[in-house]
């Protein structure tokens, strides 16, 4: 189950952070093209980029877990034996359930504050508990990629991460 859920939060992770990519990249192609070449800018643009940029940066966040990529100390598993170093990788994965918790929890009701406070966003004029609901779906995609570390760290004491293209060549 939580495998089959990795999988399907793999392929939403990729195509969003494509589109975000993407239209980061465009929208900033043409301001900058409107602004040197028809001295106009694009009003919105640069809060575009702006919430689109967020938004990758939580969504990295979960597939930093997927691949292994947030930063650990790793020298103190050469000073311990294999056991504590497998329940020290345990406790790791249980903060970091526990961090995601915290995230779906605390941006959640920041959501629905924002939400219900009917704030829009200065430049787009879009809610901006829009923009905010990364947080809690940052924290659920979190949470499942934390559940396989902690369930392949408890049944076969180690936890293998999805390679990158940078670490497969």
């Amino acid at each position: 189950m939580i495998e089959m859920l990795n999988r399907i939060l793999d392929t939403i992770e990729k195509y969003l952070m494509m589109l975000l990519m993407f239209s980061a990249t465009i929208v900033t192609i043409v301001q900058v093209v409107a602004r040197y070449v028809f001295n106009n800018s694009l009003y919105w643009s640069e809060e575009f980029i702006l919430y689109a940029l967020i938004s990758m940066s939580f969504l990295a966040a979960s597939m930093g877990v997927r691949y292994s990529a947030h930063i650990s100390v790793e020298a103190i598993y050469a000073f311990v034996g294999p056991r504590i170093a497998r329940l020290l990788r345990i406790f790791s994965a249980v903060l970091g359930l526990v961090f995601a918790g915290s995230l779906i929890y605390y941006g959640s009701r920041l959501f629905m504050n924002t939400l219900n406070m009917g704030q829009l966003s200065t430049a787009m004029q879009i809610p901006v508990a829009y923009v905010y609901f990364v947080i809690p779906m940052s924290g659920f995609f979190m949470l499942i990629r934390y559940m396989l570390v902690f369930k392949q760290l408890a049944l076969y004491g180690k936890y293998e991460p999805l390679a990158t293209a940078a670490s497969a060549g």
